[in-house]
């Protein structure tokens, strides 16, 4: 008899949930854990999930023994398999990312939960993407990979383009060029399944999922701020590895150095320019040059990376 073929399914979602408890929040969590029953992933991606007791109900509901929860980040990654090993990025500001290492089938592969909180601008997502890149890189060198979740950032924007070259991904909602999933925050997509990239485009892509309301009193809510997206991974997945460095991660580095020094540069004419304004001035200079520091820390960040990666090095592989 033919074994089966193997399919490992794949969930994120960012809940939105509450710090404290309240009415309307446990409504909604039933509405959420029903979902997640008819889901049925092998593995889940949350976020904003700070209760842990939160974090179990949405792991029973999906069937899952196994979860990791960084409550200080609002991260879990929740799983049918066990899980071997964890580790969490903390980028500040409710902005993180949690690894989930879990045993399948006797391998290891990771699985991520980011969150990058919306609202900054162009130049502070940029460093926290080249921050998220490079733990992703350094925790997944020899393992396969799928990272879910929100980036704060919209599939057709430069940041998302640089982000995919910088780890070596491939956004599995899009499909030949053409975009698979729609938008998942307003009228964005800012959600994420990234595997490692490879000339074989797997065989099936991401999909919107928890896409309906909530009605309420004759009202109708949505489950959650943001869509989910759902995807299946085949057994080519397990085989694959981020290339030691892909192709476009120099070019993409290079970007970055270059955006986050004229980020630098305007950081500190501005608090050049608020050294004269009377009373704010001071508040204002400080802001300023308290993002400066920032943009040249993350601008010697890609420097640095950047050095590394131009010098030779063995082959890619996948």
């Amino acid at each position: 008899m033919k074994a089966a073929a193997f399919a490992f399914a794949v969930l994120t979602l960012n809940v939105a949930g509450p710090n404290r408890v309240h009415q309307g929040w446990q409504s909604r969590r039933e509405a959420l854990v029903e979902g997640l029953k008819a889901e049925s992933p092998d593995a889940a991606a949350f976020q904003e999930v700070w209760r842990g007791e939160d974090a179990d109900a949405l792991a029973a509901a999906a069937g899952h023994a196994h979860r990791a929860h960084e409550p200080s980040l609002g991260l879990a990654v929740t799983s049918r398999r066990r899980i071997v090993d964890r580790a969490a990025l903390d980028l500040g500001d409710g902005n993180g990312v949690l690894r989930a290492g879990l045993d399948v089938d006797g391998a290891t592969a990771d699985v991520y939960s980011a969150r990058l909180a919306p609202g900054a601008g162009a130049a502070r997502r940029l460093g926290r993407l080249l921050a998220a890149a490079e733990f992703v890189r350094a925790q997944s060198r020899a393992r396969p990979f799928v990272l879910l979740g929100d980036l704060a950032t919209s599939s057709d924007d430069k940041e998302a383009a640089i982000f995919l070259d910088l780890v070596g991904a491939r956004d599995l909602c899009v499909s030949y060029g053409d975009e698979m999933c729609g938008r998942t925050y307003d009228d964005r997509r800012v959600d994420y399944a990234l595997i490692p990239y490879s000339s074989r485009p797997p065989r099936e892509t991401a999909r919107t999922a928890f896409t309906g309301t909530l009605e309420d009193n004759g009202d109708s809510r949505p489950l959650s701020t943001h869509f989910g997206l759902a995807a299946r991974l085949d057994g080519g997945w397990l085989k694959l590895r981020a290339a030691a460095e892909p192709e476009g991660r120099v070019e993409a580095l290079g970007q970055a150095a270059e955006r986050l020094d004229a980020a630098r540069a305007d950081a500190e004419s501005r608090a050049r320019a608020a050294g004269w304004l009377p009373w704010r001035g001071t508040l204002l200079a400080l802001r300023a040059r308290a993002d400066a520091a920032r943009f040249a820390a993350d601008g010697e960040r890609a420097r640095t990376a950047l050095a590394r990666a131009a010098k030779p090095s063995s082959p890619a592989y996948e």
